[in-house]
């Protein structure tokens, strides 16, 4: 083995010192030709006097020879290292410094005839008559590369700046979903109601009030809130017992908000800020409340923002990806009473429900409809009809874990009465979807648009082990798998801490005894809390859960000890107005 390749590299070597020395030979011959044609024009130029071009004396005519002479000594030196031979040449002229003195000699001469040159447009290149016109795009190529070195520019290197500057856009500014603000106002209203105690009352502890049931919703220029007011009256009868007795009063209100439109989001607060009460008589309880109502309305919308380097953090939902899909829910339905004409028919989406896979979003859901018609007894009819559905859309960079926003918009609704009862009828819907992953950034502020925006106080990470006793629905012999995924999970912020609440769905895959294998459901409930210094009861949280094990343990034939290890991952933020930089 290593006699073989010592005679390859040998033979190599022999080559490679061959090479060389015709390299060095054909160098030498280059260089004595050269000089010898200088002296035969150096000897010839002294012949005469008389101009050997017309407006040229004869020093003139031969310094540009030189220079000729020079250019293409140089572009011979150029080919030769594109070549892969400029080393070789190099190392030639090297061993004879009088070669090399006369190169630079020649190219001294040539940056000399460059300066001193007199042209009649003066500071402009003049291009020579004996060169192709090639030769003369190369040279002046170049000689503008040449100048941008001396006054240390590289241009080479602004034509990759460039091509960078039109690549695909600024990676700085990212694309984010954020909730700009349209309006905000407030109402201030005092509720007052008189009611009757279930029992004779000597004076009232305490009276409880809550808003619950809260519903908002958005119209032209104003946010219409409704609610109830639910009461808890602590009172002490004439048996000197504390009862209690309750009260639900519906309210309404609306709050002007311009530029508030429908289909906008909007955020109430509600906040019972006092309650006062007087007892006229045993029976009679008049009370008043004291309630105030904020609203923001925002509208969602895709920013270009930009990114900073400072170290204030902003929890954000950047955009992966988008995509829309139109769908037909083509359909027949039997009236249940003959018509002779339709009247209306109108629809909604219901219930969408999305799940992400790999680059596509799956959505289903429930197309609503109501229908309107007119009997042949001219009496008008109301029908409802539910038509579930089913489509994806792709959108490149999706993955499970991600989220998803969908909003839909009915088209067109088309129908033909085929005859009395049988109605056909055909729905036109596009589904637009915006895939987002939230993300830890630091944004320049601006003049942009004024967004609401989660800034970061704080971030914990906890873990919790969850440990149950399964009975098991039938006699097992093995268990094959279990899967786990957390359900629904909710968290609220205490002084110092943040309590977690939720719901662990597992799936038990088992043999039973009969060898057949069976599946069973299970949804464990689990609260903990994580210590998060600094943290305060008005904060936002955030909570993402990580199931990190699953382990099981069958005990017997019915029994299964299983544990479940829960990760979690806690945010504490604080909404804010912001005003981010703006895409330019």
């Amino acid at each position: 083995m290593i006699m073989p390749a010592l005679k390859i590299a040998i033979v190599c070597l022999v080559l490679f010192l061959a090479f060389y020395l015709w390299i060095k030979k054909r160098s030498r011959a280059g260089h004595r030709q050269d000089e010898e044609a200088i002296d035969d024009m150096k000897d010839d130029a002294e012949i005469s006097d008389e101009p050997w071009q017309e407006g040229h004396t004869k020093d003139q005519w031969l310094e540009e020879e030189q220079v000729q002479e020079s250019g293409e000594l140089k572009e011979e030196m150029t080919q030769g290292a594109e070549a892969g031979e400029l080393v070789e040449a190099d190392e030639g002229a090297t061993d004879e410094g009088s070669e090399s003195e006369s190169d630079d000699g020649l190219l001294q001469q040539d940056t000399k005839q460059e300066d001193e040159s007199t042209s009649p447009n003066d500071g402009e290149a003049q291009p020579d008559e004996s060169l192709s016109s090639e030769e003369k795009s190369v040279s002046i190529f170049k000689d503008d590369i040449s100048s941008e070195e001396e006054n240390g520019h590289d241009p080479t290197g602004d034509m990759v700046i460039n091509d960078e500057k039109k690549g695909g856009g600024i990676s700085n500014m990212p694309l984010i979903q954020a909730q700009v603000l349209i309006g905000e106002g407030s109402i201030q209203n005092m509720l007052e109601s008189t009611v009757t105690l279930n029992l004779p009352a000597v004076k009232v502890k305490e009276i409880r009030a809550q808003v619950q049931e809260l519903r908002a919703d958005v119209i032209e220029d104003k946010v219409i809130i409704q609610a109830v007011v639910h009461k808890q009256i602590f009172f002490i009868g004439t048996d000197a017992i504390v009862h209690h007795q309750a009260e639900d009063i519906p309210v309404s209100y609306y709050i002007d908000i311009p530029g508030a439109a429908p289909g906008m989001q909007v955020s109430v607060t509600p906040t019972v800020e006092h309650v006062t009460y007087s007892l006229l008589d045993s029976t009679t309880l008049h009370q008043k409340v004291i309630m105030l109502f904020n609203a923001v309305v925002t509208e969602t919308q895709l920013l270009d923002v930009e990114e900073g380097t400072e170290e204030t953090l902003y929890y954000v939902a950047a955009v992966v990806g988008q995509g829309s899909q139109q769908l037909i829910v083509e359909n027949a339905v039997t009236l249940s009473n003959p018509a002779q004409k339709v009247d209306e028919i109108t629809a909604e989406v219901r219930n969408i429900v999305t799940d992400i896979t790999t680059d596509k979003v799956v959505i289903q859901g429930i197309l609503h409809k109501q229908i309107y018609y007119v009997g042949t007894d001219n009496v008008e009819y109301h029908q409802a009809e539910d038509v579930p559905f089913s489509l994806f859309v792709d959108v490149t960079g999706a993955a499970p874990g991600m989220n998803v926003t969908v909003t839909y918009d009915i088209e067109d609704i088309s129908y033909t009465l085929e005859n009395e009862t049988e109605l056909t009828q055909r729905v036109v819907i596009l589904f637009t979807v915006v895939v987002t992953q939230n993300v830890q950034i630091n944004l320049v502020e601006g003049e942009g648009d004024t967004i609401l925006v989660e800034q970061v106080m704080a971030e914990e990470e906890g873990q919790t082990l969850l440990q149950d006793l399964v009975t098991m629905d039938r006699p097992t012999q093995k268990i094959r798998s279990i899967d786990a995924e957390v359900a629904d999970i909710s968290c609220y912020v205490i002084p110092d801490k943040v309590i977690i609440q939720g719901t662990i769905h597992k799936q038990i895959y088992y043999i039973g005894t009969d060898d057949v294998e069976y599946e069973q459901g299970e949804n464990v409930d689990f609260s903990f809390f994580v210590d998060v210094p600094g943290a305060i009861p008005d904060q936002n949280c955030t909570v993402i859960p990580t199931i990190e094990s699953v382990m099981y343990e069958l005990q017997n034939e019915t029994q299964m000890l299983e544990r479940v290890v829960l990760g979690v991952s806690v945010l504490v933020t604080n909404t804010v107005p912001f005003n981010p930089t703006p895409s330019p």
